[in-house]
């Protein structure tokens, strides 16, 4: 299944697939940006540097199941081969 067969057949999953990929990368950016490496363990409370590095590891892992999911609806071939196979 292309892409453009997705979207005719998705519309509205196709583009809410796309939008929280980019929702996320852009969240992915922020929770980076924060970190402070100088806090280190110290505090448990609010914002540290351990919390920082567990959201963007979690956030990195949503955003790669994304990029399978949409390897997925790009592939071209998606049916096995046919049974019983040929002899050529």
């Amino acid at each position: 299944m292309t892409l453009r067969t997705a979207i005719q057949q998705s519309k509205i999953l196709t583009f809410v697939v796309l939008g929280a990929f980019v929702w996320l990368l852009l969240t992915l950016f922020e929770v980076a940006s924060t970190i402070d490496l100088g806090t280190g363990t110290t505090s448990f409370v609010g914002q540290n540097a351990l919390g920082g590095v567990a959201g963007v590891l979690v956030l990195t892992i949503v955003l790669g199941a994304l990029v399978v999911l949409y390897s997925e609806i790009t592939e071209t071939d998606p049916a096995p081969q046919s049974w019983p196979p040929s002899e050529e």
